[in-house]
């Protein structure tokens, strides 16, 4: 058996809880092209390895991504399922088609997704026997993206608890073809949203009204006065029906039902048009019903919350990148879609219980432009991997020094004992890879012994831009190199290689890579846009002004030639990196979501 259906037979037949991640936009899965395609960088890092935590915590653990498009510089699709591990896998979602869609653009095809999601989740709670909800013991989605994703499905997920209901308390009061109705249509009709109004419309619906009056859950039209001269003997008369129908309320009064609705309609009168009095009547008849089913009521209550189990992990904030943007000209910030990513952004904080913030700012900004209590949030910046993210020792580096000597030409003994610069995210105008370059000539000119190299991918227009002018530059020859996209084996040990680790990235939602820097023994050289050295290292990184292309060359050349200064620095951050322990954060944020109501008391057992 293959190492890939072993991993799969050794996670299908495990009875461990299940946590669902979902992460929808970009090169998601096992093998991340790590800053060598768009839209892919420290996010699916950080869900990987949450991923990763997680099963090593007790959970099997499935990651949904968007599929159905080929994985990044291949034709093959990604449609098949992927492990992570024993007990962490990828499942591909389909959705939007054959092409990659970056993330400004995905908005249209989240329906597509939702549907297939939501059916892959059905067929899962049937061969379990329990309700979709219950499936997972969590729902974590990250970005905007996959937030209205998990969001979504909630909303389907309580029109299941509310079909069930309706089911329960209509069976016999109306005809079995109507609940079949209700039952397909459940989604469309949002019956979740709005239950007692739904059970109340559907029981007038079925009440067959003399004057050709149309149901109450439709529009009444222009000529109102049938509407409301029928409405008491429609509301008696579904009263009745119900009355004689459900066991459960057989020493029930049907004038007690129809009299609160009327008691309702009566307080309405006076401040609404008589075209909503059926929507109000239909609304007060269902709470009359459920006051009379009170445990039907509270189960309800209850099972509408138990299916909500979406946390929300942000990454970024539109409110926050859009201020990064704001002197931009409109042509740029209109490819951006600020305005949309917002309205996605509001929604999805008014519908979810819970909330993981990667950086102070965006624990703020939910506070205070999206009014998410402080209490929801659970801070969870983005941790190191310390298996990969360390110092590594002289052999492990062999590999990564040979794969800069076949990129640069330089021979390993000269790299070995010079001191190098590196950088590496996806290529983006963002990241101010063209800085770099600028600042390092001018550091260069003044230090014989230093080397630059520029990770990053895909080989696009600004990875060409970016050729031509370190090529124009003859300080820059034989001196910096784009490596693009760097294999996955040479990542750890080049961040260990690396003397100074700098970024002048100017649109970060943490700053993974450089924490990943410090955790690998580099100093550090910043922009005062990446939170993580803002936030948690800001006497040990060299902070710089974005766009301060003096101010970079200037404290790259000053930890260049500074050996002491460079050593010590390098040393107290990878002290103060260690905080950010995947386990321990991860510990923590089940517990959080314990506390929440979430997730079961019930301890796990670390595997």
């Amino acid at each position: 058996m293959s190492q890939s259906g072993a991993r799969q037979r050794m996670f299908e037949e495990s009875d461990r809880p299940d946590v669902a991640l979902i992460t929808n936009h970009g090169y998601a899965g096992v093998e991340i092209p790590i800053g060598g395609a768009p839209d892919t960088g420290g996010q699916i890092v950080y869900v990987n390895t949450l991923a990763r935590t997680l099963a090593e915590s007790g959970y099997r653990v499935t990651i949904f991504a968007r599929g159905g498009f080929p994985y990044f510089e291949s034709e093959t699709l990604r449609d098949e399922p992927e492990y992570l591990g024993d007990y962490a896998r990828y499942i591909f979602v389909p959705g939007g088609g054959d092409r990659f869609i970056r993330k400004e653009d995905i908005a249209a095809v989240l329906d597509e997704e939702v549907d297939w999601l939501d059916a892959f989740v059905c067929k899962e709670a049937s061969a379990r026997g329990c309700p979709s909800w219950a499936v997972y013991e969590f729902v974590n989605t990250h970005y905007w993206d996959a937030g209205v994703i998990g969001m979504r499905l909630v909303e389907r997920w309580r029109n299941d608890v509310a079909a069930s209901m309706a089911t329960d308390l209509l069976t016999g009061a109306i005809s079995p073809e109507q609940l079949d109705r209700v039952l397909a249509d459940r989604h469309r009709m949002a019956l979740g949203e709005a239950p007692a109004y739904h059970l109340g419309a559907i029981l007038l619906d079925s009440v067959v009204c003399g004057t050709g009056v149309p149901p109450v859950a439709q529009n009444c039209g222009a000529d109102v006065s049938p509407v409301v001269r029928s409405l008491p003997q429609r509301i008696r008369e579904a009263a009745s029906r119900w009355v004689k129908a459900a066991w459960q309320a057989r020493d029930a009064d049907a004038e007690t039902i129809a009299s609160a609705v009327e008691d309702a309609l009566s307080k309405a009168t006076d401040r609404t048009a008589p075209a909503v009095h059926p929507a109000i009547a239909a609304e007060a008849m269902g709470q009359a019903i459920l006051a009379r089913c009170s445990w039907r009521a509270e189960q309800l209550e209850r099972e509408l919350r138990d299916a909500d189990r979406h946390v929300w992990t942000p990454h970024s904030l539109g409110e926050l990148k859009d201020e990064n943007f704001r002197d931009r000209p409109a042509d740029v910030r209109r490819d951006l879609k600020f305005c949309e990513r917002r309205n996605h952004e509001r929604v999805i904080c008014h519908r979810t219980r819970a909330f993981a913030a990667t950086s102070a700012e965006i624990a703020e900004r939910l506070r205070t432009h999206y009014r998410v209590s402080a209490d929801r949030v659970f801070y969870f910046p983005p941790c190191v991997d310390g298996k990969v993210f360390r110092q590594h020792t002289a052999d492990e580096q062999q590999a990564a020094y040979q794969y800069l000597a076949d990129i640069s030409g330089i021979p390993i003994e000269t790299l070995q004992a010079a001191k190098i610069v590196f950088e590496t995210s996806r290529m983006d105008h963002t990241k101010r890879k063209d800085l770099l370059l600028r600042a390092f000539a001018r550091a260069a000119s003044e230090t014989a012994d230093a080397y630059l190299f520029i990770g990053g991918g895909p080989e696009n227009d600004l990875f060409k831009t970016l050729t031509a002018e370190r090529d124009a530059r003859p300080e820059l020859r034989g001196r910096a190199f784009l490596t693009g996209f760097i294999p996955e084996e040479h990542i750890g040990p080049l961040f260990s290689i690396a003397d100074v680790f700098a970024s002048a990235s100017e649109m970060e939602g943490f700053g993974m890579s450089v924490s990943q820097a410090a955790a690998a023994g580099a100093a550090v050289v910043s922009s005062d846009l990446v939170p993580f050295a803002v936030q948690y290292v800001p006497n040990d990184a060299l902070i710089v002004p974005a766009g301060d292309e003096d101010g970079f060359a200037g404290a790259i050349l000053r930890l260049l030639e500074d050996d002491e200064d460079r050593v010590r620095r390098a040393a107290r951050l990878a002290e103060k990196v260690q905080a950010l322990d995947w386990t321990i954060q991860t510990s923590a944020f089940i517990e959080f979501l314990r506390e929440q109501g979430i997730v079961s008391a019930e301890e796990r057992t670390q595997a």
